[in-house]
């Protein structure tokens, strides 16, 4: 209990902008495997919102065949967000059979898990970075745009 009513009265911080600073993703090629509908519309979202092309697999044998296929029309994804646990392959088995089929393009882990163990997890998998979920607008720009080639990312907003 407080004695003073006034003692108990707490500030809310001030918002921070997030979006101040985020790179744009303009025409960047992204492949959002994630299993959740309101994570594929969320993530998808603030990818589109940056300038992004944005393919959804909804589990990560989809994700396999998806990103294979634009490997052999010649029109590889840039970059793979991989959602680690989903329906029928995870994002574990999805990585290393992507690696195994020759991928080498980014493969970003996307996980509700965010102890250090688990990042540690998610490299050795395979993937090149490791974002915990709920992932901030920010932080996903800037980890996405970290991985394209300068020359397809316009880096200020």
């Amino acid at each position: 209990m407080v004695a003073d009513p006034a003692e108990s009265v707490v500030t809310a911080p001030l918002p921070v902008n997030e979006t101040a600073g985020c790179p744009t993703l303009d025409g960047a090629r992204i492949l959002l495997a994630e299993d959740g509908a309101d994570n594929q519309r969320l993530i998808s979202a603030l990818l589109r919102k940056a300038g992004a092309e944005v393919t959804i697999a909804d589990n990560g044998q989809a994700a396999v065949e998806t990103a294979i296929a634009a490997r052999n029309r010649g029109r590889p994804f840039d970059v793979i967000l991989m959602d680690m646990q989903m329906p029928l392959v995870d994002g574990y088995a999805a990585t290393a059979q992507l690696r195994r089929s020759g991928h080498t393009g980014t493969i970003i882990a996307l996980t509700a898990n965010a102890m250090a163990e688990d990042r540690e997890k998610c490299l050795r998998a395979g993937c090149d970075d490791y974002l915990a979920k709920p992932v901030a607008r920010a932080t996903l720009l800037r980890t996405v745009a970290k991985h394209l080639s300068p020359a397809g990312v316009d880096s200020e907003a």
